[in-house]
């Protein structure tokens, strides 16, 4: 929004320097040309070029690396039921809970 708004100004600036630079009009309202200002171009060159190099560089870009996250599996462990038992999958009546215990076979 800034270099527009430099831009705009320049323009404008260089459009009242133009109209400055021929002064008042001579010979019954035509100018000619030939007197004096022949170095006229210099100072809107001059400001073309840091409005043209403000406008072609490059913005700054700060880019943030992103945490790394990572998720580990909880382990499964499968233990061998003690001597004589074997594992059944029941549910506990007061809590609903699925629970695997270990039975007398």
């Amino acid at each position: 929004m800034k270099k527009l708004a430099l831009t705009l100004s320049l323009i404008a600036l260089l459009g009242t320097a133009n109209a400055q630079a021929h002064g008042p009009y001579r010979y019954g309202g035509y100018y000619h040309g030939g007197y004096g200002c022949g170095g006229c171009w210099v100072a809107p060159a001059l400001i073309g070029g840091v409005v043209g190099y403000e406008l072609s560089r490059p913005s700054t870009v700060v880019v943030e690396q992103q945490p790394s996250v990572i998720v580990q599996q909880p382990q499964t462990v499968v233990q061998a039921p003690p001597a004589g038992y074997h594992w059944q999958d029941m549910v506990d009546p007061q809590t609903g809970i699925h629970k695997i215990v270990a039975v007398p076979n």
